[in-house]
């Protein structure tokens, strides 16, 4: 049956919350090919936990193929739809009424076979970094994505894209773009195109102490326009600064975007116990 948002919110009394940014699926193929990308990523009889499950357009799918969904929803009304089906009755659906943002690793199953779900725009990233921080490299996760997210995911270096986001996942993640979702395969209708996003878990994603690497790459990423000494020296004493870039053999000449996640790791350790401006060694 192909979805319909505006009457299935009206027969719940409920209408889409701008303020959230929720956009409901409502493309029938678009659903379908979601769904296939989902259960072949996850394999037999998976526990999928999916945030933002809405009006269960990508949740009843999911259940009709056998797997168990646990299903974190904000707002209160989509969450009492969601706890009223049949399938919340029998137990092979689970919701959670939280902001997922709020939840810690303890609060959820430690290994689902997979994390999903058609993300907010205005939550995309901190749920990346949340995504990241609780999971570390080892969920596999298909996000839907606003397209300029997408591509600043799997951007490479030296492009105009690549920033602080692509380095902090690009350790733990193979990311790659599953297809390109329409505008008009939402309800209400948003004003930029999505794309489907896998991120794949890397066998050997280094250990990287996150908030070192995120205080780390604002500040190198601070103006993409100096070099990345100009950037450093306003936080670091200079002559060290200009020390560890030696050491790493890297030119205090370059950009920010031309160097790659793992190096960013490095010099993120390294500037740990650096001596910040006005405080040289």
């Amino acid at each position: 049956m192909t979805p319909r948002p505006r009457r299935d919110l009206r027969a719940l009394g409920l209408a889409a919350s701008r303020g959230r940014g929720q956009n409901f699926l409502k493309d029938a193929p678009t659903i379908r090919r979601l769904t296939e990308l989902i259960m072949g990523e996850a394999g037999e009889n998976p526990l999928i936990l999916e945030v933002g499950p809405g009006l269960g357009a990508l949740t009843a799918p999911l259940l009709s193929r056998g797997a168990k969904v646990l299903a974190v929803e904000l707002d209160r009304g989509l969450a009492a739809a969601l706890e009223a089906s049949p399938e919340a009755q029998a137990g092979s659906l689970t919701v959670r009424r939280a902001d997922v943002l709020k939840l810690r690793a303890e609060d959820l199953p430690s290994n689902p076979s997979l994390v999903c779900g058609n993300l907010p725009y205005n939550i995309s990233s901190p749920f990346l970094i949340w995504f990241l921080e609780t999971f570390g490299a080892r969920a596999l996760g298909i996000f839907t994505l606003q397209r300029e997210l997408a591509e600043r995911l799997v951007a490479s270096p030296n492009s105009r894209e690549y920033g602080r986001l692509t380095v902090a996942l690009g350790l733990s993640y193979a990311i790659e773009t599953a297809f390109p979702i329409p505008s008009s395969a939402f309800s209400p209708k948003p004003k930029v195109e999505s794309a489907a996003v896998i991120f794949r878990p890397r066998a050997e994603a280094p250990p990287t102490d996150l908030a070192k690497l995120g205080d780390f790459t604002k500040i190198a990423f601070h103006s993409r326009r100096k070099t990345l000494f100009n950037n450093l020296k306003a936080a670091y004493a200079p002559q060290e600064t200009m020390a560890i870039l030696a050491r790493a053999g890297i030119d205090p000449g370059a950009r920010p975007e031309t160097l790659d996640p793992e190096t960013y790791a490095r010099l993120a350790q390294a500037f740990g116990r650096a001596a910040p401006a006005g405080k040289g060694r």
